[in-house]
């Protein structure tokens, strides 16, 4: 089996899973999630396969926290839809009375939904390495604040030690504490600070692909993986679109309520497509889409002047055309509900649509260079850069290699064969006997090198 520390620390390409934020409908993701699962299992010869052996990095909003944190203790996409269908109807079919919606404001109990996560996560807490096996990053908003946080495993970040021992279900149901659905999560670090957290979707990271991209590459965060197309992958899956083309006529007669049922259907769309159009312009994107009538698919543009990384994205829309495309018939009425965050009865229908479009739209193709598991270390062993190890080492000198060296007075970046390394002003830009150029610390650079007579 594969350990946290492998998929953290381990040789790359790095693989990351974004699953979006959508209440019921993350059944549907769930749908390509199986088909995911089993293409790579056949292509692995492993019956048994686990999306989290995989994935270096599984990261969700709301429901897609639910099935991130699934996913990553080692579970399968089937199991986790499992109990979706077993438990669907108990959190989201009794609603509040009037009055508890009225002055508490919320329409459903946090009650099933806190006993369906303490049973499915246990006791597991945030920093178990053995249970959790794969990187984890769990988005949630704290509402006294109004920031977005990114709750992950990485040992060496930087509110790992005080965030570490929150239980599991607590951080994912301070995920899925949608405001008007549930009561916010009231949650406490090491050091006694408390602070009511909500639904991450209510952010600009209900599809959270571009924050975990950051995650992944920023030298603010722990994992500081290496950019490049063949060096990272980013697999994005929705919870569905719902169908927001309506006539001039519909809004010229809508009344100040129906303006207000309409808003978060506006922030989610625009959040959602900007977070697409971001990624499409940092990577290689064989499934891009377009974004609009001017812009295109961005297939031709290049925001950092290479392919950060390999991006696929997967999604439907609830329109007619698109279902009848997969093979799914809806009535008018169900087109207009299908939509629905909390509509029970919609389940056994998402589902389908889920491994329809799991079917037609996921393509071997698109993982190429990508199919084969990480393999387990062949060594005993394993060694992190800054440690102190009690072995015999021997000193040894380089021998006399020639190289040539330039100060930058900017900081600047390389793309080199392994990714982009990075450096600061003040650093040298190395070339080497190859051709290859590569970036050295201003103070290695004076402590390793002297410059050669003429």
């Amino acid at each position: 089996m594969i350990k946290l520390e492998d998929h953290l620390h381990g040789a790359g390409p790095k693989r990351i899973l974004s699953l979006d934020g959508g209440g019921i409908r993350g059944v549907l993701t769930l749908g390509f999630l199986e088909r995911l699962e089993d293409m790579l299992a056949k292509e692995n010869n492993d019956p048994d396969f686990r999306l989290c052996d995989y994935f270096d990095l599984i990261g969700g909003t709301s429901t897609g926290s639910i099935i991130a944190t699934g996913l990553a203790i080692g579970m399968k996409a089937s199991e986790i839809k499992h109990k979706y269908f077993e438990l669907g109807s108990k959190i989201f079919g009794h609603k509040t009375g009037f009055f508890q919606y009225l002055f508490k404001g919320v329409k459903y109990d946090n009650k099933p939904l806190e006993l369906a996560l303490k049973s499915y996560f246990g006791d597991i807490q945030l920093g178990d390495k053995e249970k959790i096996r794969t990187g984890l990053c769990i988005f949630s908003k704290r509402a006294e604040t109004f920031s977005t946080w990114a709750i992950h495993n990485h040992p060496e970040g930087k509110f790992y030690e005080q965030n570490k021992s929150w239980p599991l279900w607590q951080v994912v149901m301070a995920s899925a504490a949608a405001p008007t659905y549930f009561l916010p999560m009231f949650m406490k670090d090491s050091s006694g600070e408390q602070g009511a957290f909500i639904d991450g979707g209510i952010s600009m990271v209900n599809n959270p692909s571009f924050r975990l991209f950051l995650l992944a590459s920023l030298n603010s965060y722990p994992f500081r993986w290496k950019l490049g197309k063949r060096n990272m992958l980013l697999v994005s899956l929705g919870t569905g679109n719902s169908d927001n083309k309506s006539s001039f006529e519909t809004y010229q007669k809508n009344n100040l309520m129906e303006w207000a049922a309409k808003m978060p259907d506006f922030f989610m769309y625009d959040a959602n497509l900007a977070n697409q159009m971001i990624m499409q312009i940092l990577g290689d994107s064989p499934t891009s889409i377009t974004i609009d009538s001017e812009m295109g698919n961005l297939r031709d543009d290049l925001f950092l002047g290479f392919h950060a990384l390999t991006y696929l994205r997967y999604n439907v829309t609830f329109g007619k055309d698109e279902m009848e495309s997969l093979g799914v018939k809806l009535s008018p009425q169900q087109l207009e509900t299908i939509g629905e965050m909390d509509n029970p009865k919609n389940l056994t229908t998402l589902s389908e649509i889920g491994e329809k479009a799991g079917q037609h739209y996921i393509q071997e193709e698109h993982f190429k260079g990508f199919m084969q598991v990480h393999t387990e270390p062949t060594h005993g062993e394993y060694f992190v850069s800054g440690s102190q190890y009690d072995l015999p080492f021997e000193s040894y000198t380089k021998k006399d290699i020639p190289i040539g060296a330039c100060r930058i007075d900017n900081d600047f970046e390389i793309m080199t064969m392994e990714g982009l390394m990075k450096a600061k002003k003040g650093d040298y830009l190395i070339k080497g006997v190859k051709g290859e150029y590569y970036a050295c610390d201003a103070e290695v650079f004076k402590e390793t090198y002297a410059k050669t007579k003429e």
